[in-house]
């Protein structure tokens, strides 16, 4: 994008925190959340000896983080998040305006976003909070942050406080639109002192950074022996596994109570409180399928099917573009910029191959994209699929809410790496 278009845009949005409206949502929403999802905090003395200005940061484990860490901090906090939660007019201002959040676009150079953290944590000497992984875990497990936290924390030089989560994940894993009770507890410590922040390099506030945020919330929960159970405990697992372990197929598993069955095979399994899944059903086995014990995790079956995938693409659909990869009916596409607010494309199927992605409604190509035009494909939310091409985002909804968008942004990550 343009560098000047860009700076131009961005300044239309300056984030601005109202305390009042802070306070209220602690004192209504806050307290709901506190009781509903069983929260509990430990170490809440340091908000005691750390003042403001300072940074907070913590494990990503659901798209809940930040309201659940900010039922328990004493001071307003300007979270940093995705802008595509802000293109919404409402939810724009909601998020700018009154809760003071800080845009962050996926694939855009965001200088903007640096000089909005500078401003608020010099100037305001305010709270900022970021999550380094860049994103919400899909299976329990953190992911490593990315490499401008620690380039950021380095910059700042002001106290880093940790928040990290346990069992926030099994109560409301990012795939459901259940809760599940069980507990949270959340653990705020001094991460590093400004001392720390001057005196570590960028690769060792980075190598402490990824040791302090990862946390595996489904070992956690088997270790402890807690268990989050609920009556449908499994439905929506297909928006984050996509790939059958018996039979290897893609795309054929759907969800119904404590269940997940592939429609191709018969293979079907039983999704447990404690994140472990038991047989119910051996389906067709396929010699390319899964060869080591997926049952134990969910974050077993995903790393798997992340491999099952990627060879896939290497030896099957890379050499054959012609052949579906993903495909799914009733979508729609909407095209915008940024945080402005986007506009209708139609709806049709959506249908994804090694060289395309395309939206086709009674045989009319309404929006057809090379896979390698291509940038920051990712989901928002449970299964919003977004991606840009050049200066314009597109966002995917999908009428079915069991629609995996993950699928697509995970097959299109393994695309634009695999030499073609």
């Amino acid at each position: 994008m343009d560098k000047v278009l860009y700076m131009k845009s961005a300044q239309r949005y300056i984030p601005t925190n109202s305390v009042f409206f802070t306070r209220l949502v602690q004192n209504t929403y806050g307290v709901w959340l506190k009781r509903a999802y069983n929260i509990h905090a430990e170490g809440l003395e340091i908000f005691s000896k750390i003042k403001p200005p300072f940074l907070v940061v913590g494990n990503h484990a659901t798209l809940l983080d930040p309201f659940i860490v900010n039922a328990f901090i004493p001071h307003p906090v300007h979270w940093v998040a995705s802008d595509g939660n802000m293109r919404n007019p409402i939810m724009r201002f909601l998020l700018i305006k009154l809760v003071g959040s800080i845009p962050k676009s996926k694939v855009i150079p965001d200088i903007e976003t640096v000089n909005w953290i500078v401003n608020i944590i010099r100037k305001q000497k305010g709270v900022v909070g970021f999550y380094p992984e860049g994103q919400s875990s899909w299976n329990g497990s953190s992911l490593p942050s990315v490499g401008s936290s620690a380039k950021l924390i380095k910059l700042l030089k002001v106290p880093v406080i940790a928040a990290n989560s346990r069992g926030a994940y099994m109560t409301k894993p990012r795939w459901a639109y259940t809760r599940r009770p069980g507990g949270v507890i959340v653990h705020f410590s001094e991460l590093f002192s400004p001392a720390q922040c001057k005196a570590l390099s960028v690769e060792e506030l980075d190598t402490a950074l990824d040791k302090s945020i990862y946390h595996d919330d489904i070992a956690w929960c088997q270790q402890t022996g807690r268990s989050y159970d609920h009556p449908q405990r499994a439905e929506c697992l297909e928006l984050a596994l996509f790939a059958c372990p018996s039979c290897g197929a893609l795309n054929t598993l759907s969800s119904k109570g404590t269940a997940i069955r592939c429609h191709q095979c018969g293979f079907s399994a039983d999704y447990q409180p404690d994140g472990s899944f038991s047989s119910i059903q051996q389906g067709q086995k396929n010699p390319a399928a899964i060869k080591h014990d997926f049952f134990r995790s969910l974050k077993n079956w995903d790393l798997w099917q992340h491999e099952h995938l990627a060879r896939l693409i290497e030896e099957k659909f890379s050499k054959a573009p012609e052949k579906i990869i993903f495909q799914d009916a009733d979508a729609i596409l909407l095209e915008g910029k940024r945080m402005d607010t986007m506009r209708r494309i139609g709806r049709g199927t959506l249908t994804l191959t090694a060289d395309k992605l395309e939206l086709v409604s009674s045989g009319s190509i309404l929006a057809s994209f090379r896979c390698q035009d291509i940038e920051g494909p990712g989901v928002l939310k449970w299964n919003f699929f977004e991606f840009y091409v050049g200066k314009n985002v597109y966002r995917v909804r999908f009428r079915n809410r069991n629609t995996s968008g993950r699928k697509y942004a995970s097959a299109l990550e393994l695309l634009l790496k695999t030499p073609r």
